[in-house]
């Protein structure tokens, strides 16, 4: 049947730490990469008994290199090496020994020697109860390819002898993937899996820095792996992933998301079987279905007493009106359009705690969903710890998963009363003004490190679908983004990381404490008249160069009247095909977040070639109070 396992090698850390991670994510089968041995405080016998302890099995050693075709006397010493590698895997309770093709300059580009030298080796493992998997490497001196690598498994002909095939290789040289459906599944020694984005790289220098795991990539994955098993294929499906990101996490986490991608990538597989009239395999669990995400329902911002006159000022000049109070905490609901804002002020409870460690911010959000038992068991599934805090007495009960940084992503029923309004007691305009409609897309800040971490949560807990990343430039380094937007495509939210210790990106880290929501964009129908009341009741919007606009005029045909207005408002503009898209910013709120205008007119993006322009302004603006603070200090 098939089995999830992951290699050592895809964790940093000792080797009782990563064999612990992978356990504790639900993995019952590791390759364990030979450094990782080479370094363990102790014997491979050691290795095997705490792999019992855990419950694990050993599929593999890995790997064995610059074996096949070479000449005397390195040949002879190769056969030496690999008797010790035997020892050593008997010791281990490893069964097949996995080696890559070679990459040797001394290597002899004759395929029949390298099929001699690979038969013998079988024998020799034979003796031992041992297997040996042959693996084309893409940057292989003679052996590049997976055909190449099967002829010769194919040519040498031992029952014990087969083909390593992993995705990694097979993808980054556009190798042929369905004919893979064509080999013998018992000729199969071992199925390994790794993603890549798509990027012009060399081979080796991609292999060794960014694979990542499947669905966090660009590679027809599903495909690789249904060719396989088509074949008949039922062994282990082995993560094998070599990326600096990856070692430098927690063993923990970059486990757990290992689970994640392949428990989805199991779901993929099925689905597609069932597309095409087959039968899922029974080898792989059923999951509860991904939730329909179908809007934001609400923010809630975690706003201390320091905080709140001048948060309070912000949303209210931009049209928000106090719709409620709630009837036991110090909480306020403001309203405009179809957005609701929960102004969370407590002394106590999670958003108190939140705002002590972040400062003002967004502590969670309200997704209305399709169901929510059916999103919580989908959570449960993914391992997404799911989360209930104090509530008073007839409030309404709201559960959720935790989301970036220890933030809630609330649940919703979609077809259910807002019961969560009946907690507060209606106070002024309980409709609020209609300026602005609805909430268009928030933003997430994380870390480098936790880029693709959640990109796969979104995608595999909630169900959404990303993007292409783009690249753009900070004043003070790189700025990386990709959208995920739910199925409907209703609820957006980029993931922005960046290079750079002083880019807008590292700057909210710095003053947030973390990851979280830097970004509040709000939709309105006409964002001149808009702004030029929040500019009257006093909002302070970000500063815009004149250049831009001499600029604008250049690149696009646009009306001298409606230039002329956007040069005085401060508003960016873009136009792709048929499609429009203007965008404001306003000043960010205590180096935390800050809220975006956009009006829309048949376009779908999010202003990319404007946003180097925003974090130009950004960043104008806090080195200046940089300066400020700094002439103070003297």
């Amino acid at each position: 049947m098939l089995r999830w396992s992951i290699a050592t090698v895809c964790m940093g850390g000792s080797l009782e730490g990563k064999m612990a991670a992978a356990a504790k994510a639900g993995f019952r089968a590791v390759e364990i990469f030979e450094n990782d041995l080479t370094f363990f405080n102790g014997k491979a016998r050691d290795a095997r008994q705490m792999a019992r302890d855990l419950g694990l099995e050993i599929v593999a050693l890995q790997p064995m290199r610059d074996f096949e075709a070479m000449p005397e006397p390195i040949r002879a010493r190769n056969f030496e090496r690999a008797a010790r590698k035997f020892d050593v895997m008997h010791e281990l309770g490893a069964r097949l020994l996995c080696l890559c093709s070679n990459v040797s300059e001394e290597a002899i580009n004759e395929p029949a020697r390298a099929a001699e030298d690979l038969a013998e080796l079988a024998d020799r493992a034979r003796h031992y109860g041992f297997s040996i998997g042959y693996e084309a490497l893409a940057w292989g001196r003679h052996v590049r390819d997976w055909m190449a690598a099967w002829e010769i498994v194919r040519t040498a002909d031992r029952p014990n002898l087969g083909i390593v095939l992993d995705s990694f290789h097979a993808c980054v040289r556009g190798n042929a993937i369905e004919p893979m459906s064509m080999i013998p599944a018992d000729r199969i020694a071992l199925v390994q899996v790794a993603d890549a984005p798509a990027i012009q790289m060399d081979p080796l220098s991609l292999s060794r820095h960014y694979r990542c795991y499947p669905g966090q990539g660009d590679y027809p994955i599903v495909d690789y792996l249904d060719a396989i098993t088509r074949a008949g294929y039922r062994g282990p499906v082995s993560l094998e992933i070599f990326n600096d990101q990856f070692r430098g996490a927690s063993p923990n986490a970059i486990a757990l998301d290992g689970r994640r991608s392949l428990s989805a990538l199991g779901e993929a597989l099925n689905e597609t079987r069932v597309a095409r009239g087959e039968q899922p395999l029974t080898d792989l669990p059923a999951l509860p279905p991904a939730p329909n995400v179908k809007r934001i329902d609400f923010i809630e911002f975690a706003i201390s007493d320091v905080d709140r006159t001048a948060f309070v000022q912000l949303i209210e000049g931009l049209g928000f009106v106090c719709a409620g109070r709630h009837r036991s905490k110090d909480v306020d609901l403001y309203r405009q359009g179809k957005i609701d804002f929960v102004v969370n002020r407590e002394r106590e409870g999670f958003a108190h705690s939140f705002n002590i460690l972040h400062g003002p911010s967004i502590c969670a959000i309200a997704l209305r969903v399709d169901s929510v038992k059916a999103a919580l068991e989908r959570a449960d599934a993914f391992a997404a710890p799911n989360y209930l805090g104090r509530i008073g007495p007839n409030e309404a009960l709201i559960p959720a998963v935790c989301g970036v940084e220890g933030s809630l992503l609330y649940l919703l029923d979609a077809g259910a009363p807002s019961h969560w309004r009946e907690d507060f007691e209606p106070s002024g305009d309980a409709h609020g003004a209609d300026a602005l409609n609805e909430i268009d897309h928030l933003s997430n800040v994380v870390r480098r490190s936790e880029f693709l971490t959640w990109s796969l949560f979104y995608k595999t807990v909630l169900g959404f679908r990303s993007e292409a990343a783009v690249e753009i430039a900070d004043p003070h380094g790189a700025f990386y983004s990709r959208s995920l937007r739910s199925a409907n495509g209703a609820v957006r939210i980029p993931l922005n990381i960046s290079d750079g210790g002083a880019t807008g990106v590292s700057r909210f880290i710095d003053a947030f404490g973390g990851a979280g929501y830097q970004q509040i964009a709000l939709s309105t129908d006409d964002i001149f008249a808009f702004v030029a009341r929040a500019r009257a009741r006093g909002v302070a919007f970000l500063s815009i160069s004149d250049n831009y606009y001499d600029d604008l005029a250049a690149r696009f045909d646009l009306e001298p009247a409606l230039l002329s207005d956007m040069r005085k408002l401060g508003i960016l503009y873009d136009r792709v095909k048929d499609g429009e898209f203007f965008q404001i910013y306003t000043q960010t709120f205590k180096d935390r977040f800050f809220f975006e205008i956009v009006q829309r007119r048949n376009y779908d993006l999010f202003g990319a070639a404007n946003t180097p322009v925003r974090l130009a302004a950004q960043a104008r603006v806090q080195d200046e109070a940089a300066q400020v603070r700094l002439n103070i200090d003297f």
